[in-house]
């Protein structure tokens, strides 16, 4: 059987891998910071970063510069990848309710 043209080859198992400029996560901010977000609107755009955590590295979402909470998502690994390989990104705030805040995070 034959792959298609074009990929990188392996065994399919990252074929539905994004791109960095093409990468898209959906989410909730986890463990967000009431003081933050009560300043974010639906519509606002946060910024992305890596920051290290112990032995690990996580992303945050910075508003005016302070952490407003975590991402979680299956896609986190290639979203440190693609940060890593200098690709930037922004988090537009699509809900918000209470304390729950939603992002859709996406290439800048």
């Amino acid at each position: 059987m034959t792959g298609s043209s074009g990929s990188s080859g392996g065994s399919g198992f990252w074929e539905s891998q994004d791109s960095c400029d093409t990468l898209v996560i959906d989410t909730q901010l986890s463990s967000p910071k009431p003081d933050v977000i009560a300043d974010i609107a639906v519509g606002d755009l946060l910024d992305i970063s890596a920051q290290p955590m112990g032995t690990t590295t996580v992303v945050v979402v910075l508003h005016k510069g302070k952490v407003a909470g975590g991402l979680a998502s299956p896609k986190i690994r290639r979203l440190l990848e693609c940060l890593a390989g200098g690709t930037r990104y922004v988090a537009r705030v699509t809900d918000k309710n209470d304390g729950q805040i939603r992002v859709s995070v996406s290439a800048q």
